[in-house]
């Protein structure tokens, strides 16, 4: 009776990791309809529209969304045209707060120790009011801005470092500023192409993609990799005449980026300009440009269609080979795709279950978990990015290519699922 007993509950729990797992897509929606939205696609391949309104009493989100991160157990959304920032609880998507004050024109987010920052483009058409606010994540109060140069983008945080993309706002801008946190002042200014896009970490080195000046026929796109500990560009590589790419991501191993409505694929060890995609998307390509959105989330590559800006919008599914896996309808301009597990950072365990602890912790080469004999261990970044999925066994796990930083790792073995923060020093 026991047996059959605990067959039934991992049945349970199995059923309900399968119902709590799986991406959230960020709608921008319409700027000035307050129609930014949230849909969650389930790994069953299922839709959930309006994830927020759903889980809160059918409020509005708010007007525009723009950028959508998970740090801990919350969630943190942007949302440009309001003026304001949504946090979120992971484990069932009520809203805890909304930060309202000293916001404006805001675009992304970052976080690093007990803060978080977020650039901001200022008024109007200004090139001298732009700035990344600095909040405290305990409490969510403001405490700082720091000035930037024109029109922050996307926001990178590594070692006390802020690095801030400045794609230019409402004109054009090549650079990114490099922040330190400790004193928060910019320390310096690096070049790094027109209208830079793109940014993400490897082994210390910085991989940023830029498209060029949409105006111009003689600015194309540039991949510039730039070395964390010593400061300095490595290597600036521009794409060929009129390749003007959008997006970049990684898996970890392999660079993938887009221009027009093609996907691309290149080792981050030696990369190089390609000319064969490896997909080529459904995504109409026009004056207002291509996809709206890019990300690899857990293996699978997501691409964001605006559907012309008046329809549904849509998020078409591939493998790393670029297979096309899925179709799915979301809600207005789909920009952002993050991965999603609700579960709280604690052990889901029986009475027959021994208690599993993850040592040393913090580490930077490898880590055991005292209580295991075998299972499958899974470690996410924070940005919620499968970068090891392994088996267990009596040598660990090995860690020391990762990037410092906080991750999660994910246990699972038989009725045991078992999450935990791991800081890799």
């Amino acid at each position: 009776m026991k047996k059959i007993y605990f067959l039934i509950l991992a049945f349970v729990l199995s059923f309900a990791n399968a119902q709590t797992e799986g991406v959230l897509v960020l709608n921008e929606g319409g700027i000035g309809s307050s129609t930014a939205e949230v849909s969650f696609i389930d790994n069953q391949s299922v839709v959930t529209n309006n994830y927020f309104k759903l889980k809160n009493n059918n409020a509005t989100l708010g007007d525009t969304g723009q950028d959508i991160k998970v740090f801990g157990d919350k969630i943190f959304i942007v949302l440009n045209y309001s003026n304001t920032i949504k946090v979120i609880n992971k484990s069932d998507f009520t809203l805890v707060t909304t930060i309202s004050t000293n916001l404006n024109n805001p675009r992304y987010i970052a976080f690093s120790g007990n803060k978080f920052y977020v650039t901001n483009w200022g008024s109007g058409s200004s090139t001298t009011d732009d700035y990344v606010a600095v909040f405290n994540l305990n409490n969510y109060t403001h405490e700082t801005n720091i000035s930037v140069g024109n029109g922050p983008e996307k926001i990178f945080s590594k070692n006390n470092k802020l690095y801030v993309l400045l794609k230019g706002g409402y004109g054009l801008n090549n650079f990114m500023d490099v922040i330190n946190t400790t004193t928060n002042t910019v320390e310096s200014q690096v070049n790094v192409g027109d209208s830079p896009n793109s940014i993400f970490e490897k082994d210390n080195l910085l991989y940023i993609m830029s498209s060029g000046d949409p105006y111009s026929p003689t600015s194309f796109g540039t991949l510039t990799v730039y070395n964390t500990t010593t400061q300095s560009t490595v290597t600036s590589t521009t794409f060929p005449v009129g390749v003007k790419p959008s997006y970049m991501d990684t898996d970890g191993t392999n660079i993938y980026y887009m221009n027009e409505a093609s996907i691309y694929k290149t080792p981050i060890a030696s990369p190089s300009i390609t000319t064969t995609p490896i997909a080529v998307t459904p995504i109409t390509v026009n004056s207002y440009g291509t996809a709206y959105g890019f990300n690899i989330v857990n293996n699978k590559i997501y691409a964001a269609d605006p559907s012309g800006y008046i329809a549904a919008g849509k998020i078409y599914t591939y493998d790393l080979q670029g297979y096309l896996l899925n179709t799915f309808t979301v809600t207005s301009l789909p920009n952002q795709i993050i991965a999603y597990n609700n579960a709280s950072l604690s052990t889901i365990e029986n009475t027959q279950t021994p208690k599993l602890i993850i040592y040393p912790n913090p580490t930077s080469d490898r880590f055991f978990v005292k209580g295991l004999n075998d299972g499958n261990i899974q470690v996410y970044d924070l940005n919620g990015r499968l970068v090891i999925n392994e088996k267990y066994n009596e040598k660990g796990i090995n860690v020391g290519t990762l990037s410092k930083g906080v991750y999660v790792v994910k246990i699972t073995d038989k009725n045991i699922s078992f999450s935990e923060k791991l800081i890799i020093k």
